[in-house]
């Protein structure tokens, strides 16, 4: 190694090797002489967001990354380190310091003040040149804005800038592609640092509550060809939970095994006409929402802890912690909201029309404060997300940035009777009501009784505000 010209790629939320940018491009520059490495932050996993059963997905995905890598010539080291900690740890341990260390860049405020701090201590203490690369985003914050600068608090010019930038993008060719045949391995380096990953998946597995989905960018890309036969119907049949009608896809994008770009490009979202049909016009909608979120976490970092709008900041919640333990075990007597949240305690998902029917449940009909929810739904979703969790939860809450308007109020009971009129979905997920006619499944008799009536409570949430 001690003559060996070569670079290292640090993983983050860019978990594969198919047209991830920077690894090409390091491939390219190092002619195959290319590792992998991964950290495991104890911070990360002390987080109050953290869940074992998302860790665990996540960790799946690491080993079929492992596996891609080796499978093209190449290898990937999972520390046990924080990546100041790591990096400072590995350079120690290896004989030639590398060329170059490149990784995909996030915008989530820990992530930017982590690579701050990462940036410091190689360029400037180790003298190791770093290059950094957009991956997860099409339109990255900075640029998605105003002529002024400063950003977009209402969706639809955001989306409408967004799409400006977008259409004018330069296709990638390598949006799919394998980056060149790697040629080394961690053992050519002769390190003895311990790779983790093994340890971790078993501790891991023993703490997951539900059975995971395949994990990785083939299982991704099963996924998004599947989606592509429905796409054609997904304005019509996206709300309607007991319906397949969404890409159940967001599990990928977050954690980079699959990448908004790659969907676009599979889809052909960028082409003109494709556009003119209103189910792929939809859908590029609501990726740019993704996006929006983005951009409202990264130019307003406040909102991971707080209101984005400052008069509903100090909302006198009522926060009963009773009717909180009903919403989370789907107990409230409202089949649709039980539904939801006994298929997000099952499955670690949850229909996006319920995950909306249940926020606006939580805060406007039990008047618990959005952040509760918004926890709880880390704590559980296998596609926990910061930004788009938050803004979701924002936007029922009608707190954050172009949000539902306070006095818009989800009736649990009509909006059932609009988006699962037979009680399919009801009848997954809340097995005793089977035998429930459709006519009677929105609001049955022989159920839970209701912890709040919706009217009353509807007129206590709109004072709340007021």
């Amino acid at each position: 190694m001690k003559n060996t010209v070569y670079g290292i790629h640090w993983f983050r939320r860019d978990l594969r090797i198919e047209g991830n940018p920077a690894l090409h491009w390091l491939s390219n520059e190092m002619q195959g002489a290319v590792l992998g490495i991964f950290f495991i932050d104890q911070s990360f996993l002390k987080r109050d967001d953290f869940s074992w059963n998302r860790f665990t997905f996540f960790l799946n995905t690491l080993k079929e990354l492992k596996n891609s890598m080796k499978k093209n010539g190449g290898d990937l080291l999972v520390l046990d380190q924080p990546p100041l900690q790591g990096f400072q740890a590995l350079t120690d341990a290896l004989t030639a310091k590398p060329r170059f260390i490149t990784f995909c860049r996030d915008y989530e405020p820990f992530a930017r003040k982590r690579d701050e701090k990462v940036y410091d201590l190689l360029n400037k203490n180790l003298g190791i040149q770093t290059k950094s690369f957009q991956d997860h985003l099409i339109i990255e914050p900075t640029k998605a804005t105003k002529d002024d600068g400063t950003f977009y608090k209402v969706y639809t010019p955001f989306f409408n800038k967004w799409k400006d930038q977008f259409l004018n993008l330069n296709d990638s060719s390598e949006t799919f592609a394998l980056p060149q045949r790697f040629s080394i391995k961690w053992s050519d380096t002769k390190t003895k640092l311990h790779d983790c990953l093994d340890e971790y998946l078993k501790k891991a597995e023993e703490k997951c509550t539900i059975h995971l989905p395949e994990a990785g960018h083939s299982a991704a890309v099963k996924k998004l060809e599947n989606f592509s036969d429905k796409v054609d119907a997904y304005l019509e049949q996206r709300d309607f939970p007991a319906e397949k009608g969404t890409s159940k896809l967001s599990i990928y994008f977050k954690n980079g095994s699959l990448t908004t770009a790659q969907v676009i490009k599979f889809l052909n979202l960028k082409n003109s006409k494709t556009l003119q049909n209103k189910n792929h016009l939809q859908y590029l909608k609501e990726i740019a929402w993704r996006e929006f979120y983005y951009s409202i976490l990264y130019h307003c970092p406040r909102v991971e802890t707080e209101a984005f709008i400052e008069k509903y900041k100090n909302i006198e919640w009522q926060n009963n912690e009773k009717l909180f333990k009903a919403w989370k075990d789907g107990m409230t007597g409202y089949p649709i909201v039980d539904a939801g949240m006994r298929e997000l305690k099952t499955t670690g998902l949850m229909h996006n029309r319920v995950r909306m029917i249940v926020a606006s449940f939580l805060t406007k009909d039990l008047l618990i404060d959005w952040r509760w929810g918004e926890k709880y739904f880390m704590d559980q979703l296998l596609d926990g997300d910061l930004a788009p969790n938050n803004g979701g939860w924002q936007w029922a809450a009608s707190t954050g940035c172009d949000p539902q308007p306070y006095f818009r109020i989800f009736n649990p009971e009509l909006q059932s009777e609009k988006f699962d009129p037979q009680g399919e979905y009801i009848k997954k997920y809340v097995p005793e009501l089977k035998n429930v006619s459709a006519k009677e499944i929105h609001a049955p008799t022989n159920y839970i009784e209701p912890v709040v009536v919706h009217a009353k409570q509807k007129m206590k949430a709109l004072a709340l505000y007021k």
